[in-house]
C-alpha cells in the first residue's frame, strides 16, 4: 500500500467495476435503437396497409425523425425501473451472455410498453404491437450488450478481506 492510499481507498467498492459511464451511454444507444426499431416497424406496418406516399402525406417527412426521437426518449424513461433491476442483478452476478442481455430487452420492451398504457393513452394497445416491442427490446438489448458489456473488459475480482479459516460477522 503507498502511503498516499489509505484503507478506505483500497475496500472502496467501485459501482459496476468503474464502468458506470459506459452503462448509462449503452442504455442509451440501445434505447434510441429500439426506437427506431419501433419507428421502421410502424413505418412498415402503416406501408403495408396504406402505402407509403399515403403515409407521408398524412404523418409528414418530419415525423421520421422526430418519431424515433420521441419515442426514444420515451423509451429511455418507461423502461428505466426495469432496466434498472435487470442491470443491478446483471452486474452483481457477472452475467456477460449476450443471449441474458437480448433476452431482457425482450422482456423490458412490452414491459414498458404495459407502464406507457397504465400512464400514457387509455387507447388499447394491439398484440402486434407488442410484438413489435418484444423485437425492438430484443434489438436494444443486443446494442446494450455490444456497447456495455462485449465492447468492456469484465469487472476485476473483488478482493476478500477476511481467511477462510477466520469466523466472518
Amino acid at each position: 500500500m503507498s502511503p498516499r492510499e489509505s484503507v478506505l481507498d483500497r475496500d472502496r467498492t467501485s459501482v459496476a467495476g468503474g464502468r458506470l459511464g459506459r452503462i448509462v451511454v449503452a442504455y442509451a444507444l440501445a434505447a434510441f435503437a429500439g426506437a427506431i426499431a419501433r419507428t421502421f416497424g410502424l413505418i412498415a406496418q402503416e406501408t403495408a396497409v396504406r402505402g407509403f406516399g399515403a403515409m407521408i402525406e398524412t404523418n409528414g417527412i418530419g415525423a421520421l425523425v422526430v418519431v424515433p426521437l420521441f419515442s426514444g426518449v420515451v423509451a429511455f424513461l418507461a423502461a428505466a425501473p426495469f432496466v434498472t433491476a435487470f442491470l443491478v442483478f446483471a452486474e452483481a452476478s457477472g452475467a456477460r451472455a449476450a443471449w441474458i442481455h437480448v433476452l431482457a430487452g425482450a422482456v423490458i420492451g412490452p414491459a414498458a410498453q404495459l407502464l406507457i398504457g397504465l400512464f400514457g393513452s387509455a387507447a388499447t394497445t394491439s398484440l402486434g404491437l407488442y410484438g413489435l416491442d418484444v423485437f425492438a427490446g430484443a434489438i436494444a438489448g443486443w446494442v446494450y450488450w455490444t456497447v456495455a458489456v462485449r465492447a468492456a473488459p469484465p469487472a476485476p475480482p473483488r478482493l476478500d478481506t477476511w481467511r477462510r479459516d477466520e469466523p466472518h460477522l
